[in-house]
């Protein structure tokens, strides 16, 4: 567990799926600007979470409010490189504006810097998503590229969409 002021991370676990699916995945706002559509059911969510534990899962966490333990969001990374990593993160609806998502990101951002062999973290974030923008923005995260058609953002479109690329030094 990685803990902050108001947030704690820890690996999710199949009994968190429920609680997962009705704060995270299976909302279409929530989901909107994210690389894959909202699930149909729970059994979704706990096939996602079993797929974290065959993929090296410690990358990934569920934001918990230290006051309470209720579960506001994921987060997490994968390599994009040996020294490279590429973070996401979703925060429940109700959560939204509080600066929990900017906490958990600086936790994730603590945590990479603690590790050598890591030198740059980046995000993708789709043009019209302004609060995520803002959270990366407040996290040190600089644009580097407009990115065009570069991602595929289901949830607006079959077809890619441009792109914004964040970028960081972690040393």
């Amino acid at each position: 567990m990685i803990a902050g002021e108001r947030v704690a991370l820890r690996v999710p676990r199949l009994d968190d799926a429920e609680n997962l699916y009705a704060v995270v995945t299976s909302h279409p706002e929530v989901t909107r600007y994210l690389a894959w559509p909202p699930h149909r059911g729970v059994e979704e969510t706990r096939a996602v979470i079993a797929g974290l534990f065959n993929v090296g899962g410690d990358h990934t966490w569920l934001i918990m409010l230290r006051d309470g333990g209720e579960l506001v969001g994921q987060i997490g990374y994968f390599h994009t490189a040996p020294f490279a990593v590429q973070l996401g993160y979703a925060l429940g609806r109700r959560y939204w504006g509080r600066g929990l998502a900017g906490e958990a990101l600086q936790l994730v951002i603590d945590h990479l810097r603690s590790d050598p062999a890591l030198y740059r973290a980046a995000a993708s974030v789709h043009p019209d998503n302004p609060r995520s923008v803002r959270v990366l923005e407040r996290a040190g995260f600089t644009l580097e590229a407009w990115q065009a058609r570069a991602q595929l953002f289901p949830n607006l479109a079959p077809e890619p969409q441009d792109a914004l690329l964040y970028g960081m030094a972690l040393r």
